[in-house]
């Protein structure tokens, strides 16, 4: 398998995923490469790379089950790989989104794309650095190997760096006082 080159239009990022065979024996159920898409209405990259809306049974053949939305509802689980080119470098279109990000919300009043989920977060920078803007301005500087867990805050994503940052996500779905007046 050749290489992906590491741009923004070319971030692939590969995902093995194992299950087991007929006689409950394990095997890699799928070993692929992802392809990343637009985030609507902000500056990054998702690539989805497996994602539950139920509780897997086991043992199960590893086969994906098709996501009814890109945002986890509550209990679903997604994994994700986030990609931030720097900072002026607008996203281009790789994949369409498909779908609108249904538990994606916007903070009235707040800086350019601060939004928050409902969802706990997970995060780890792979490579490159990111910043973690909350709502009120205060930025984090966070480089590889710096964890996050995103507890349903109104935050942003920059990248203030020279290259295109990668962050892994791990997002479990989650009852949010906010989201439900909406």
């Amino acid at each position: 398998m050749t290489e992906v080159p590491r741009s923004p239009a070319g971030i692939r990022p590969r995902v093995v995923v194992t299950g087991h065979d007929a006689d409950g024996r394990p095997v890699v159920a799928e070993d692929s490469r992802a392809t990343p898409m637009a985030n609507p209405g902000l500056t990054d990259y998702f690539a989805v790379l497996w994602g539950i809306d139920e509780l897997p049974h086991f043992p199960d053949n590893g086969a994906r089950q098709p996501l009814t939305t890109i945002s986890p509802g509550i209990g679903a689980v997604r994994f994700v790989q986030m990609i931030l080119p720097p900072s002026g470098h607008q996203p281009l279109t790789i994949a369409p989104a498909g779908e609108r990000r249904e538990s994606m919300r916007t903070v009235p009043g707040a800086a350019p794309e601060v939004h928050f989920t409902a969802s706990v977060d997970f995060l780890v920078v792979i490579e490159g650095e990111v910043w973690l803007e909350l709502a009120d301005g205060v930025e984090v500087h966070l480089r590889p190997g710096d964890s996050v867990v995103q507890n349903g805050t109104a935050h942003a994503w920059r990248n203030h760096g020279k290259q295109t940052a990668r962050v892994g996500v791990v997002a479990i779905g989650a009852p949010h006082d906010a989201a439900a007046a909406r």
